[in-house]
């Protein structure tokens, strides 16, 4: 007799963001194509917990691993009736399964390498730290704020911006309100792709970088590598993320409900031509 094949459902809020997409990449790389299905459930916490309940309901699914999604109480309580895990990928819940990087420490990294620059009117774009899946932001920007505090140096509010989407769009809109401030840094803790929009408008305007404005990421994507400058950024190991999120569906499945794993990858500082 043929034995049944696992089925697990991949959310993300939308699978257009290029974190996301790498991720989804590297998963589907290591599930047979008719072992997965993909999910799309935007940004909104009321539409993610209809889809997420949907898809419960039609796909009886093994296994949930949800990219930058915080699941609510009811939620991750109707997937833990049906006996389904739930492995959440850039976020952290006590009672799933979680998959993360050190984000506190990452946002640290880019601070102290800022500062030991000589960067002292520093900003920030980040992701919106109070949203639903804004685990990240908040703990990027809390490590980039400790840094700082320990140098008795501060972020103003002028100084921080928060975008929706990581994209690079986002960065080329916010990039002309920090001009008008005068940075001589900015931590895109939104991600590459913000970090490469940000650098757009700043060639656009004939800005030096570094030489006016040190720029760092965050993820290490391959368009950081390619871009002119290339951009020094704050390296998530993508790959390795969709491996344990893998390994813990296929070889712990049926212990992830009574006991939860953890896994926080380390980020590591990538020094290029930005900063």
């Amino acid at each position: 007799m043929e034995t049944s094949k696992m089925k697990v459902v991949i959310a993300a809020p939308t699978f257009y963001s290029v974190f996301q997409a790498e991720i989804c990449k590297h998963l589907r790389e290591l599930f047979m194509p008719d072992e997965i299905a993909l999910r799309s459930v935007t940004d909104d916490a009321d539409i993610q917990k209809e889809r997420l309940k949907l898809s419960l309901a039609q796909i009886h699914p093994d296994a949930l691993i949800a990219i930058s999604i915080w699941p609510d109480d009811d939620t991750v309580a109707a997937f833990h009736t049906a006996n389904v895990p739930i492995v959440l990928i850039d976020e952290a819940r006590d009672e799933v399964s979680t998959i993360t990087t050190d984000n506190f420490l990452g946002g640290k990294l880019a601070a102290e390498y800022l500062l030991s620059k000589g960067k002292e009117k520093i900003a920030i774009v980040s992701g919106k730290t109070q949203a639903s899946g804004g685990y990240n932001a908040r703990q990027r920007v809390n490590g980039f704020n400790q840094a700082l505090n320990e140098v008795k140096l501060s972020v103003s509010l002028e100084y921080a911006f928060e975008v929706a989407h990581y994209s690079r769009k986002e960065g080329t809109e916010v990039m002309p309100k920090l001009l008008d401030i005068g940075p001589d840094a900015i931590f895109s803790a939104a991600g590459d792709n913000c970090a490469l929009g940000l650098i757009t408008v700043a060639k656009e305007r004939g800005i030096r970088i570094p030489e006016d404005i040190a720029i760092i990421g965050f993820d290490d994507l391959l368009a950081a590598r390619v871009s002119t400058p290339a951009l020094t950024t704050i390296r998530q190991p993508l790959k390795e993320i969709a491996e344990a999120a893998y390994a813990m569906v296929v070889n712990h499945k049926d212990d992830l409900l009574k006991n939860p794993k953890k896994s926080v990858f380390k980020p590591e500082l990538v020094v290029r031509q930005s900063a």
